[in-house]
């Protein structure tokens, strides 16, 4: 796992920030990998840093260097607690394409230490899934991260877009009524 004080941080890119250069209203993913360390349960931080490192189907570089540290701070969680974590180690891995696949620039330590933490994100998804109660949404978002992590990125696409496969496509009608 690559230390929050290594200084090739700032030359991973992430949502609004490249080639060491951030955007105004960047986060410097180390600083906040650091308070989340800190304060694991403050999902508004949490929630305010994810997108940086993956959405709208692109899984930054900085993304493959703080999942070991999201499975850090996951593992020190109540099953109960952790989802988020993990489903956004998921929506990495989802967004990666093939297991374990990662950009050809990322260097050789960064990327094994990624591959090794999936399999012990794995085993906390499979946790949370059998012990934490949850509602049918964040449900969904489990079992696409655990379809990403078992290598079917295409099948966790599905599960985490199911909302937009609602309805029947030859009639409209809803196929499953998904309720927030």
């Amino acid at each position: 796992m690559m230390p929050l004080d290594d200084p090739r941080w700032p030359a991973l890119d992430h949502r609004g920030w490249s080639l060491g250069q951030g955007a105004q209203d960047a986060p410097f993913v180390p600083d906040e990998l650091r308070l989340l360390v800190a304060h694991p349960t403050n999902g508004e931080r949490f929630n305010d840093l994810w997108p940086y490192l993956c959405s709208e189907g692109t899984a930054w570089p900085a993304a493959y260097a703080a999942v070991p540290h999201l499975v850090t701070i996951a593992r020190g969680l109540p099953p109960a607690e952790r989802s988020d974590y993990l489903y956004v180690i998921g929506l990495v891995a989802m967004c990666s394409g093939a297991l374990g696949e990662v950009p050809v620039d990322l260097p050789d330590d960064l990327a094994d230490a990624y591959r090794r933490a999936l399999p012990e994100a794995m085993t906390l998804l499979a946790e949370t899934l059998a012990t934490a109660e949850h509602d049918q949404i964040t449900t969904r978002y489990l079992l696409a991260a655990t379809a990403a992590l078992k290598g079917h990125p295409e099948y966790a696409e599905i599960l985490n877009e199911l909302d937009v496969f609602a309805e029947c496509q030859s009639c409209g009608e809803p196929m499953l009524e998904l309720q927030e």
